[in-house]
């Protein structure tokens, strides 16, 4: 039976190869050439890049497709809470951001950023309903 040594990479012959038998089989090692493979580098960094441009692509596919750009939103949720011209007290500031907020967000769960953008009476028509449900 022939052992790599793993300090030195020699291979060494052991005699006693004839008498190491297989517990289930009976049959010897000898004959047989044995060394340690050292786990490829490859193999851990495969999966390692599959991991990060899997969740790039989830992220891309799932996260950034329901959210608008930022200044989008900002410029939505300006637009509804300033269309009023009235002059209105803290108080209902603040409830009709959160209303405007909140038919932003059903807007954006139901029409993506592609189809408010090429069709703007499907996204205006969208968000005045939400606009009725969030009060």
């Amino acid at each position: 039976m022939n052992i790599e040594c793993p300090s030195c990479s020699e291979e060494n012959k052991i005699e006693y190869g004839e008498n190491i038998i297989c517990n289930k089989c009976g049959t010897t090692f000898a004959g047989h050439t044995y060394k340690k493979f050292k786990k490829p580098l490859l193999s851990a960094s495969s999966a390692l890049l599959i991991g990060v441009f899997g969740t790039y692509k989830i992220d891309q596919l799932y996260l950034n497709e329901q959210r608008y750009p930022v200044k989008i939103e900002y410029e939505i949720i300006d637009s509804c809470v300033n269309s009023d011209q009235r002059a209105i007290t803290n108080h209902q500031y603040l409830e009709k951001k959160e209303r405007c907020s909140c038919a932003l967000e059903l807007t954006m769960d139901s029409i993506s950023y592609k189809e408010a953008t090429s069709d703007d009476s499907k996204f205006l028509q969208k968000f005045r309903s939400n606009l009725n449900h969030c009060k």
